[in-house]
């Protein structure tokens, strides 16, 4: 009886979800062989980054190993990058070695984009992994710490102004957080005249935050965030990132001494030995059943593939978007093997929610505009519901429990 291969390049929303499906649908089909590539031996859920780099989640309650959520139907999981990719043989080369694949289902995932901004990658603090909220809140522990001995208080606010590039959702949510985690946590071990030093900007290039929210909801949140104390700054463009500054296009300078760069993502990278269409953003071009053009038999799926709306626009990077994609993957590859016809990808929206700081949030479901106590309940009722095992929902509702009754974290990791 002859294997079919299926491959999944990426251990994120994408690669995770389509393997759960494909397990649904072939774990008892011994024909069938699951291989993982992924740079992380774990899952990591993304949309609590900016809790692990405030205090308010411990670091490992938000990931979950990779061979413990879908072990038994991995035939073999690989820790590894993947350097280039041949097409019309069919073949992988990674850094974990390089074999054959049937099916092929890309989904690596997204990076930062700096968009050439000179100075911002090597000056910035980043969200994308684990590694840089531990980074992060390490960063701003230290900061206080030493801003805490600078005797001069222009120098101390100097220091203590904290600057995020980007007024998206992660943006929004961490420098509430920020605010937070900086104001009152820290309330409790420096004096007055520290605290009251701190200060939390958001840079954002367009004329409103939440660009993808409905206008109210923008509105409301910019009222919000501006009433605890973060200052935004709208229409703003950054022209270069330093050790110490953040040059603006009209002149202004911001003297810090952190900047956290939350202001886009653009697709990971992979190397194909044919040329591959791309749309001018850089994702992958696919059909409307997520293959690649020319290429039956591998998909994309997830912030590299160029989906799209029946209107012709962009499909957003969302998790819920690779989660709903990895769906209709699965259930083409099983259509493939079983010669029946394909099901077209169509996104629809679940709604939106953004967190705003504790007993805070706004969102729509349903064409429902939410705000207030009730929509951060429905926030954090919905993403524990997505934290994939029993035991890591478990923990992070401690954590949440905890956090209203006493003070964040700040130990360092």
């Amino acid at each position: 009886m002859k294997s079919i291969r299926i491959t999944i390049v990426g251990g994120g929303f994408g690669g995770v979800y389509v393997l759960k499906k494909l397990h649904k649908i072939f774990h008892q089909d011994r024909r069938v062989e699951i291989t993982l590539i992924s740079e992380k031996n774990y899952f990591l859920f993304t949309p609590l980054l900016h809790e692990v780099a405030t205090g308010s989640i411990n670091p490992i309650n938000i990931i979950e190993p990779i061979r413990k959520i879908l072990g038994c139907c991995l035939h073999t999981f690989h820790v590894g990058k993947v350097t280039k990719v041949n097409l019309d043989r069919h073949t992988l080369d990674t850094t974990a070695g390089s074999w054959t694949y049937d099916y092929l289902i890309l989904a690596p995932g997204a990076e930062t984009n700096f968009y050439d901004i000179l100075g911002s990658k090597e000056n910035s603090f980043t969200l994308k992994s684990l590694e840089d909220a531990i980074k992060l809140k390490n960063h701003c522990i230290n900061i206080i710490d030493q801003a805490s001995f600078i005797i001069d208080e222009t120098e101390r606010k100097k220091m203590l102004q904290f600057v995020v590039i980007g007024g998206g959702p992660t943006g929004v949510e961490l420098a509430s957080e920020l605010e937070e985690f900086l104001k009152e946590t820290f309330s409790h071990y420096y004096p007055k005249k520290i605290i009251n030093d701190i200060s939390i900007v958001i840079v954002q290039r367009s004329k409103e935050i939440l660009s993808q929210f409905p206008k109210p909801l923008q509105e409301k949140s910019l009222k919000i965030i501006e009433k605890k104390g973060v200052k935004v700054l709208l229409n703003s463009v950054v022209k270069k990132v330093t050790a110490d500054t953040v040059e603006l296009e009209d002149g202004r300078i911001l003297e810090t001494k952190t900047v956290v760069w939350v202001a886009g993502v653009k697709p990971s990278e992979i190397l194909f030995e044919e040329m591959v269409a791309l749309e001018p953003n850089g994702k992958m071009k696919v059909n409307e059943y997520l293959q690649l053009e020319k290429y039956p038999f591998v998909y994309a799926i997830g912030d590299i593939a160029g989906a799209k709306n029946k209107d012709g626009t962009f499909i957003p990077m969302l998790a819920q978007v690779a989660i709903g994609e990895a769906e209709t993957v699965a259930g083409n590859i099983k259509n493939q093997i079983d010669e029946q016809a394909l099901k077209s990808f169509t996104y629809h929206s679940n709604g939106v929610l953004v967190s705003l700081g504790k007993w805070m949030a706004v969102g729509q479901i349903f064409n429902f505009n939410l705000s207030g106590h009730f929509a951060w309940w429905v926030w954090r009722t919905i993403y524990l519901s997505k934290l994939i095992s029993w035991h890591k929902k478990v923990k992070v509702a401690v954590d949440w429990t905890i956090n209203l009754f006493s003070s964040r974290d700040i130990s360092q990791f």
